[in-house]
């Protein structure tokens, strides 16, 4: 092998350069920046159940902090998606098929095949792809395009209605704490993650009531967050109706209304 001294001084030169360079890359991979922001992992159940499809929101400030809004989400009454829809003359078809898949829109699901005719039908369904086949001409684009051919009250009334009341709230929450409330939607397994959240105390709610059986459940929950990152936050912050002496909540769980029988 070569001694150095055979090499010019340049050479040599450029060889040490680039093994410094290296051993400074090498050393910044190893060592990553230290995490500036943090994460909540969200596990949502009632009665051991997981709830999908509900949407909780994270609000700067402690429960004390966040008092007024808390007193004004607790009288808030109670949504029901069944009564709403049998107020509005809905099949009992449509009614499950809403329930069955935690919909408070038809648009949350595609609407299949089996929807549109047999035992699993759903009338209204079917009015709309008959009219969209008029329209459409094949028998796919009717399907697909069905919703637009359904009165709005039934496309999406609900889901609008409890918007207005939750936008009222959040407008409220960031009149007080000048900051912007975040939003996340728990899977089908009933996880949700907030990430990228400024280190600080934080109120966690459903704003309002998230339909479990035949209840109405709401939470507001106090979380410190501190800088961490994905890795380190897989101990998830659970939300039941079961109190936990862990976790500081306050939980207003509620009968749903009793809503009579549609009639047809």
């Amino acid at each position: 092998m070569k001694s150095l001294r055979t090499f010019s001084p340049f050479v040599v030169g450029t060889l040490i350069v680039t093994m410094l360079l290296v051993g400074d890359l090498l050393s910044h991979a190893q060592t990553p920046e230290p995490a500036t922001r943090g994460v909540i992992r969200l596990k949502v159940r009632y009665k051991s159940k997981d709830l999908p499809r509900k949407r909780f929101f994270l609000i700067k400030g402690t429960l004390e902090e966040n008092k007024s809004l808390i007193e004004r989400i607790k009288q808030t009454d109670p949504m029901s998606r069944e009564c709403y829809y049998r107020g509005r003359g809905a099949s009992e078809a449509l009614i499950k098929w809403l329930n069955d898949n935690e919909c408070d829109s038809v648009y949350c699901r595609e609407i299949e095949e089996k929807y549109l005719s047999g035992s699993d039908a759903v009338p209204e369904f079917q009015a709309a792809y008959n009219q969209g086949l008029r329209e459409f001409k094949t028998p796919e684009l009717a399907r697909r395009w069905l919703t637009v051919n359904l009165p709005a009250d039934i496309r999406d009334g609900f889901y609008n209605e409890k918007q207005r009341v939750i936008t009222n709230l959040i407008t409220q929450a960031e009149t007080a704490i000048t900051t912007k409330v975040m939003s996340v939607m728990t899977d089908r397994k009933g996880t949700a993650y907030l990430t990228d959240i400024e280190p600080g105390t934080y109120t966690i709610s459903n704003l309002v009531g998230s339909e479990a059986e035949k209840t109405s459940i709401l939470w507001a929950c106090e979380k410190e967050v501190k800088a961490g990152n994905l890795a380190i936050a897989m101990r998830p912050l659970i939300l039941s109706n079961e109190k936990d002496p862990k976790v500081k909540c306050e939980i207003i769980e509620r009968p749903l209304p009793v809503c009579e029988k549609t009639v047809k």
